[in-house]
């Protein structure tokens, strides 16, 4: 599996969660950071199609990818990526509070990503016994 963080989350959680699954994870393959392939202000639909050559990716972003809906959507779509937006909550936290969650959530989603080829889901902000992520429409 390859996570790839999206330009509107810190390089310094990729980071981290790279560091965490390289101890313990041999499945997790690549964690990466927009900047650490592209330039930081790559449009949406440009990375999304340069990933697909090398991909499929876990996408981790609080971007819903709505500004090109059709555009972004489609080129998710088109290259099998799973999606996982962090809903509208985390955008207005600390960075430790973020990184908190983050680390929190992330057995499920790399049980996720595991589970299900292609799709987007929500991750909820609160993560409590039976918090389930939600399905959004690609």
């Amino acid at each position: 599996m390859k996570f790839f963080f999206d330009a509107n989350l810190s390089p310094h959680f990729a980071r981290g969660i790279a560091g965490l699954c390289g101890s313990v994870r041999d499945d997790v393959e690549q964690v990466v950071h927009l900047t650490d392939l592209f330039k930081p202000d790559a449009q949406d639909v440009d990375w999304i199609g340069e990933l697909t050559k090398t991909g499929p990716w876990c996408i981790v972003s609080i971007d819903r990818f709505k500004k090109h809906h059709n555009a972004e959507r489609e080129a998710l779509r088109k290259g099998g990526h799973m999606v996982f937006v962090l809903e509208k909550q985390w955008s207005g936290q600390p960075f430790w509070v973020k990184a908190e969650r983050l680390v929190g959530w992330w057995p499920q989603i790399i049980a996720q990503a595991e589970l299900q080829a292609g799709g987007m889901l929500s991750v909820p902000f609160t993560h409590r016994s039976g918090a389930k992520f939600k399905p959004i429409k690609l």
